[in-house]
């Protein structure tokens, strides 16, 4: 799936709860692999930045990204690690089109 057809997707639980839209993610440049999806999630120019494991996704679809359940309370967690603005991992490259 291409960037264009990720950014801003919408992002939901297997239960329905929708938690926001994507607006990154993180790469991990040794394996090549997206490790982590931004999802931001309140108002549109809210900072606030929920951090979702890419093992954490059940589906991806045009339409949708549906994750676990348990996504929001664990995603919260880490994103208070974080800074609100720039969420990123040492060691990974955190890449951002915006």
């Amino acid at each position: 799936m291409a960037w264009d057809q990720l950014k801003n997707l919408l992002v939901v639980t297997v239960g329905g709860t929708t938690l926001g839209h994507v607006v990154g993610f993180v790469f991990d440049p040794e394996s090549h692999a997206i490790v982590q999806y931004e999802v931001r999630h309140g108002l549109p120019l809210s900072r606030k930045v929920l951090l979702v494991a890419a093992s954490q996704v059940v589906g991806i679809t045009a339409e949708q990204m549906t994750v676990e359940d348990n996504v929001s309370s664990q995603a919260e967690a880490e994103s208070r690690q974080a800074p609100a603005a720039e969420p990123t991992l040492t060691g990974l490259a955190s890449v951002r089109k915006d």
